[in-house]
């Protein structure tokens, strides 16, 4: 009886819920971040197409026939990029080019930078759910869509991203233990690097300024003095492979340079600074111009430069309040951002001008540094010596909490989702050269093979100023077998700018006068023939359409200004296009070249230029 009592009695047990693993819940929602910002930005990709330096470095690549150490160390563009030109030869083993191949390159790098983003977060400063604050904000920025929809800036844009954040996680490991196997890895870092961008370099610094900030103590001599002493390898063979490298790259690439003197650098500091960078980094910039599409310029309203600066002005303030040891942080970044912007000053920005700084691909490695300075200044820095910590009698009574820190997270991150999105947009929608060329692709899809007329392409459509990169027939055999662009053929077809592909026509300037022959016109044989025009015409490349009839098979050389091409006509009647490069005035046709034995009838010949066929 007394021992159920005593189980009636007994207090009832509640069921404990174990405690929540923080870290492998961070980690978690990180990796879910970072597959999630893949998958945006294969859909991004996925409706690119190729512009520009894409077409030389792939047709560049196909010209050598194989893969040599000199032409991976070949410069291109003023670029040192052997991991670039080493892509390309590999998407030129192809029998046509392919987008899908070379957007998959791209977004395997994009995947490593990522990974190698989380991965120095993680390093640096554990898993705590700060960390996400600065992932989201590279994840989701628009600063770094230029320099990944277009492939040519991808192959040296995208790598360094990986290599500043993989950079920055060896060196404070090796910061941390001094163990050399950390630095072996931090220089094979950056030389791979410097294998595929030249402003790797520009890492160099971070690196250093990392140790003397928050690695040593005291003032700026006792630092350097510090870890001179305790890191004297580092700095040994840091130095020396940096310097080496910029003679190396000083003296054998050819620089953009104009070697004038720098041409309104109030104009660019405004509009790359103070406009681009500030709304990139919170989501921005919120406008496009699209006036040389599909490379967009960040142009954001007033409104949201004045709030841009407003809210980073708010947020460094309210941090230097809460925390110590904050300001060398955004000195960092500040000092990354100035070396950005004498780059910009004295290249680029001699050619273009100050709209040069409305261009995200000039300041895409600066969403590197903004994460790296932002986590610097909001955590502290595990294992260093002088690291950013709460202050023991904060100035700043109250702080948002975890849920607006959230919130504001969630507000900039959507944010910059959406000036993505509108930027992919461009490249999907309003690409020029998409529309004409990968539209032709499509027309040529079920074509064994057709005869077209060569043009020179707009700069929007090719994107290049100048031959051969600018010519259609350059361009259209790269990307599909049917194109063929004969300088003489029977049934010739036109490429729209829609990608439409039509019979060609000739539009007249100047005929042929009436022949000599009464019912042949003029008489053609093994002599030749000088047919008149009515007109003189310009010594410019012309289109000639003859109207013959010939009694057998034959070849036949046209002349005209100097300049010669022949076709072949068939026996009976025909007409033939027969493109001739005239280098001067002419005012006469030559007819020659027949097989022996063969006699032509030339009832009409006229010159001009190509146009489409007017439906009947």
């Amino acid at each position: 009886m007394r021992g159920a009592m005593r189980r009636l009695t007994r207090p009832a047990t509640t069921t404990r819920r174990p405690p929540v693993d923080t870290g492998r819940a961070v980690l978690g929602a990180a990796v879910a971040m970072v597959l999630a910002h893949v998958g945006f930005r294969t859909w991004a990709l996925s409706g690119g197409f190729f512009y520009g330096d894409d077409y030389q470095l792939v047709d560049e690549a196909h010209a050598e026939g194989g893969l040599s150490a000199g032409q991976l160390v070949e410069p291109y563009a003023a670029q040192f990029m052997p991991w670039g030109r080493f892509l390309a030869w590999l998407a030129s083993t192809t029998d046509q080019l392919s987008w899908p191949v070379l957007a998959t390159t791209s977004i395997a790098m994009q995947a490593v930078a990522s990974a190698c983003c989380l991965w120095m977060l993680l390093t640096l400063f554990g898993r705590r759910a700060g960390i996400l604050v600065p992932l989201a904000l590279y994840l989701t920025t628009s600063m770094t869509m230029p320099a990944m929809m277009w492939w040519a800036a991808a192959l040296n844009q995208v790598p360094m991203q990986a290599v500043f954040f993989a950079a920055v996680a060896t060196w404070v490991h090796y910061l941390r233990s001094r163990r050399l196997r950390w630095l072996a890895l931090t220089l094979v870092v950056l030389g791979l690097g410097l294998c595929c961008y030249v402003k790797t370099l520009l890492v160099f610094p971070v690196l250093a300024f990392i140790a003397l900030a928050w690695f040593a103590s005291g003032g700026p001599v006792r630092r350097l003095v510090a870890v001179v002493r305790a890191y004297w390898p580092a700095v040994l063979v840091g130095l020396a492979g940096g310097v080496a490298f910029l003679v190396y790259y000083v003296v054998e690439v050819p620089q953009i340079s104009s070697g004038e003197r720098p041409q309104d650098p109030g104009g660019l500091a405004d509009r790359m600074l103070g406009d681009s960078f500030t709304t990139g980094v919170l989501g921005g910039p919120w406008h496009w111009s699209t006036d040389i599409a599909p490379v967009a310029r960040a142009t954001p309203p007033d409104w949201a430069v004045h709030l841009a600066w407003t809210a980073i002005a708010l947020l460094v303030v309210g941090i230097a309040l809460r925390r110590e040891r904050t300001l060398r942080a955004w000195a960092l970044l500040a000092l990354y951002l100035g070396t950005d912007y004498v780059l910009l000053l004295t290249t680029r920005a001699q050619i273009v001008g100050s709209v040069s700084g409305t261009e995200y691909r000039y300041l895409t490695d600066a969403a590197c540094a903004t994460v790296l300075c932002l986590g610097l200044a909001t955590m502290g820095l595990v294992g260093a010596e002088q690291p950013s910590r709460t202050r023991a009698e904060p100035l700043l009574a109250r702080v948002p909490g975890p849920r607006l820190v959230a919130a504001a997270t969630v507000l900039v991150a959507g944010s910059g989702v959406a000036s993505s999105v509108a930027y992919a947009r461009v490249w999907h929608d309003q690409h020029p050269g998409k529309a004409m060329l990968g539209g032709a692709v499509r027309e040529l899809a079920d074509v064994g093979s057709i005869d077209l007329a060569n043009d020179s392409l707009a700069s929007d459509v090719s994107g290049a100023f100048g031959p051969p990169y600018n010519q259609l027939d350059v361009l259209l055999p790269m990307l599909t077998p049917a194109a063929r662009f004969p300088d003489a053929s029977e049934r010739l077809h036109l490429v729209q700018t829609d990608g439409e592909v039509v019979p060609a026509d000739l539009d007249e300037v100047v005929e042929a006068e009436p022949g000599p022959v009464a019912g042949c016109g003029w008489r053609v044989r093994g002599a030749g023939t000088d047919v008149v025009l009515e007109g003189p015409a310009i010594g410019v490349p012309w289109w000639v359409r003859i109207d013959y009839l010939a009694s057998a098979d034959t070849g036949l050389r046209v002349g005209a200004g100097g300049g010669s091409t022949t076709a072949d006509l068939v026996r009976g009647l025909g007409t033939v296009y027969v493109r001739v490069e005239a280098d001067d005035q002419f005012e006469e046709i030559t007819l020659d070249g027949l097989d022996p034995g063969v006699t032509l009838c030339v009832d009409e010949l006229a010159v001009g230029d190509l146009e489409p066929e007017e439906d009947e």
